[in-house]
């Protein structure tokens, strides 16, 4: 989380405090009857699009329009909130058919690892328990399931949030903003074709809005589905997948685990970070970086930036005139469509220009080079290399 802050923190320097708070704040939608957080709803009510659930919250915050839960400046013992009342929440189904209805929450912003420490208690009045631990196991934990509500039915619930009085001094300047989720119970969650391994791995589902959206990931399995705008998405810790929308996506981040992160139409740029992640361009000119671990990444139509990153990557340029790294690692790189331009870097790398008039680099390590067909310049590098089908080639051996 600490290079999101980052990054964060800088666009704060270089926009001013109003435009970044205005983009944290940016509305979720949440599909699969995932209910609908609106700016000028929050702060008393939120609605839904397409779910029949209406839901009510007593409100706690600075005005106009706080998320549910900012959770900061707490003592050993404290709760919030601070009335000893907790916050309670209405949930009425106003549909005409019985509904089945569960709880999730997501967490959109944390410092010092507050939710590990502290504690959270969910109460259906008058005294059913419906959770009691740690908040970042409820975050963590796949949405509670709260049985079905007649027509019309309606259930108040009660939630607390408690600094423990075991805490250590050093939260006690922390902090943690997080909403919990009210929804009708969803289809049968469908993962696109594309990333078919992850099928059986996703918990949730997240769309975004015809904006520009910022959304932050949990440490679940995720998948996000984005439409207009251009948007930025941190996976989070979970194997997640992404599906990029309409606009120029500015960064689809699958963060840690194991992620597939599709591209839309426009010109985006993809990181799969940490673990192994596929990665698809798709339409538009994007800027795609495998970073850590062995990474499929497929450039789509275009003149791509790709750069694979460590370890041992396989690449497919796709169509266009690509730039494309290989980084450090033993890694298989296809310019395919389009005059290219390939630099295996380290590593004994495998590389092939394939259609076009591609300039081929082996960098070190022993490489093997295949212009293809049309006119391609080839250079092996250091060590030994071989190259075939180049019409001009340098510091090859063989």
């Amino acid at each position: 989380m600490n290079r999101y802050m980052t990054y964060i923190n800088n666009l704060i320097t270089n926009i001013g405090y109003r435009k970044i708070l205005a983009l944290i704040l940016t509305p979720f939608v949440f599909v699969g009857m995932f209910l609908v957080y609106k700016n000028a709803q929050i702060s008393r009510k939120a609605y839904s699009a397409g779910d029949p659930l209406i839901v009510t919250y007593t409100p706690e915050g600075p005005p106009p329009n706080p998320p549910m839960f900012v959770v900061s400046n707490m003592l050993p013992g404290d709760e919030y909130p601070s009335d000893g009342n907790g916050k309670l929440f209405n949930v009425k189904n106003g549909s005409d058919e019985a509904e089945s209805v569960v709880m999730d929450a997501i967490m959109t912003i944390e410092e010092k690892n507050f939710a590990d420490i502290l504690d959270i208690e969910i109460i259906e009045l008058p005294s059913t328990n419906i959770f009691s631990g740690k908040l970042q196991a409820f975050l963590d934990s796949p949405p509670i399931n709260l049985g079905n509500f007649a027509p019309g039915a309606d259930k108040t619930y009660r939630v607390k949030v408690k600094f423990p009085s075991s805490a250590e001094n050093e939260y006690q300047l922390a902090k943690v903003v997080f909403d919990i989720i009210w929804q009708t119970q969803g289809p049968e969650i469908e993962i696109p074709r594309d990333c078919s391994a992850w099928s059986g791995l996703i918990t949730r589902v997240v769309e975004g809005t015809e904006g520009n959206d910022f959304i932050f990931g949990t440490r679940a399995s995720e998948l996000f589905i984005l439409k207009g705008g251009n948007d930025l998405v941190f996976g989070g810790k979970g194997d997640d997948v992404i599906i990029g929308g309409e606009g120029n996506d500015f960064w689809l981040d699958g963060s840690d685990g194991n992620d597939c992160i599709i591209g839309g139409p426009g010109n985006d740029k993809l990181d799969g970070s940490d673990d192994y992640d596929l990665l698809y361009g798709n339409e538009g000119n994007d800027k795609i970086d495998g970073s850590d671990d062995d990474d499929l990444i497929y450039g789509g139509d275009g003149n791509d930036n790709i750069d694979a990153g460590g370890n041992n990557d396989k690449v497919w340029g796709g169509i266009g005139n690509d730039n494309i790294e290989g980084g450090a690692g033993n890694d298989e790189i296809h310019g395919e469509e389009g005059n290219d331009t390939i630099d295996g870097e380290s590593g004994n790398d495998k590389l092939y220009g394939e259609s076009g008039n591609d300039n081929i680099k082996g960098g070190s390590g022993q490489d093997f080079l295949d212009g293809g067909p049309d006119t391609d310049t080839q250079n092996g590098g250091s060590n030994t290399d071989t190259c075939i089908n180049g019409e001009t080639n340098t510091s090859c051996e063989l």
